[in-house]
């Protein structure tokens, strides 16, 4: 992929650097001015909660699978590693 180079905007996409360059002109900041603001607008999507009714089939659905050994415990990465050297056991 090739380097767009605009003055305070390492950019790899030509219309990117385009518009920041077209508004940077039009506004009299800097690109870099711009990008700053813009990030520090910039708020990501929130996430939708699970419902609740789908994380209690999830547990269900867990707790059927330990009664019937499906689930195997969790082996802690400390226990792959001899306690006196430190090195893997």
């Amino acid at each position: 992929m090739q380097r767009i180079n605009a003055p305070g905007l390492p950019a790899r996409n030509a219309e990117a650097a385009r518009l920041a360059r077209a508004l940077a002109r039009q506004t009299g900041k800097t690109v870099s001015q711009l990008v700053l603001e813009a990030l520090r607008q910039y708020q990501p999507p929130h996430h939708q909660l699970v419902p609740q009714k789908q994380v209690e089939l999830w547990r269900l659905l867990l707790r059927q699978d330990r009664r019937r050994g499906l689930v195997r415990p969790a082996t802690f990465v400390e226990a792959l590693y001899d306690e006196a050297t430190g090195l893997p056991a």
